[in-house]
């Protein structure tokens, strides 16, 4: 059902219909830009784009003072996650793609006379540099490491710790969708969260420092740094400091 619904013909629909103007949640989007495709657009409409992160975020960060956001993306995940933090509170965003950080900013504008945003172009990595990316046209298929159909640039990297000490961050709530880096942190330097609360992650099997784990591995890492869980669907999940 899913890919009909976000097919050439259907997108185009939703993009004349809507007039590139979509509510998702409760949150309305301008969608204009040329950072949106249209079957983004039509999974955006559908309530399909990162369709679990968002009910996640809305079901467990509720209340929230401080977020770090790793992966912001297209800042949509970002508009909900300011739809439930405390007024006066704070996101920090973290993006690798270069081409999405002024739009990010922008667009989250509107979402933001209660609070706070920093947003950081940076990759989540190991150790502070600079990382290899891949910037596609279709900025959702955009990566770290190069990649025969993406432009390669060097971006800046950042370890999670690095993150929180550049931005004077102490107790947070976390929001993560970076494509395996999450290892970065949850195996690599695990004492980062003992001041994380909550989290809403977004798992990925992955290799790190030579060896494969998988979505189960990360998960059972992150209990061991002392979450439990509270809600799953699928490679998403909640947590909740024990």
């Amino acid at each position: 059902m899913a890919g009909v619904l976000t097919s050439p013909v259907a997108a185009r629909i939703v993009e004349t219909a809507t007039r590139d103007q979509i509510r998702n949640n409760g949150i309305r989007f301008d969608v204009s830009g040329s950072d949106f495709t249209a079957r983004t657009k039509a999974q955006l409409f559908w309530h399909i784009y990162e369709s679990a992160e968002i009910r996640l975020i809305h079901r467990n960060l509720r209340g929230a003072s401080t977020v770090v956001e790793l992966g912001s993306s297209l800042g949509i995940t970002t508009a909900h996650i300011a739809s439930v933090v405390a007024p006066g509170g704070r996101i920090v965003c973290v993006e690798a793609n270069p081409r999405l950080i002024e739009g990010l900013q922008s667009r989250l504008s509107p979402h933001l006379a209660h609070m706070q945003l920093d947003v950081e172009h940076a990759a989540i990595s190991t150790e502070q540099g600079t990382a290899t990316f891949s910037v596609c046209s279709n900025v959702l298929g955009s990566r770290l490491a190069a990649r025969k159909d993406g432009e390669t640039v060097s971006v800046p990297a950042s370890t999670l710790r690095q993150i929180l000490a550049k931005h004077g961050v102490d107790e947070f709530d976390l929001v993560s969708d970076v494509e395996g880096a999450e290892a970065s942190f949850l195996l690599g330097d695990p004492e980062v969260l003992r001041r994380c609360r909550r989290a809403v992650l977004e798992l990925h099997d992955t290799t790190f420092q030579g060896r494969h784990y998988s979505t189960s591995d990360l998960l059972a890492a992150a209990q061991t740094a002392g979450f439990r869980v509270a809600e799953q669907h699928g490679a998403v999940v909640a947590l909740v400091r024990t």
